[in-house]
């Protein structure tokens, strides 16, 4: 199991409020309906449990529950600063 966050798409997430044992928990957002919709990444604080994916990138710690590391296997997050765009490839809806 493995995703990718440099170091600069983490630093995005640097100003959320996290208690001592919180992480950023990734997780698959499903929205819209019919032809319209799709799936899409959510991140949120949260503690984590005993059988998530952890991992951390400058001092955050992300992870991911085990049900859904289909969707976030092989992810890659990344932020380039000087055309402020944020990339997400998520191989698994591609």
């Amino acid at each position: 199991m493995t995703f990718s966050i440099t170091s600069a798409a983490a630093n995005l997430y640097k100003d959320i409020k996290l208690d001592a044992k919180e992480g950023l928990r990734l997780f698959v957002k499903y929205a819209g309906s019919g032809d319209s919709g799709g799936f899409s990444l959510g991140v949120t604080p949260a503690v984590p449990e005993e059988n998530d994916y952890i991992q951390e990138v400058d001092g955050l710690r992300f992870f991911v529950r085990s049900e859904e590391k289909w969707f976030v296997e092989n992810m890659e997050l990344d932020y380039d600063e000087q055309t402020d765009y944020f990339s997400c490839h998520i191989p698994g809806i591609a």
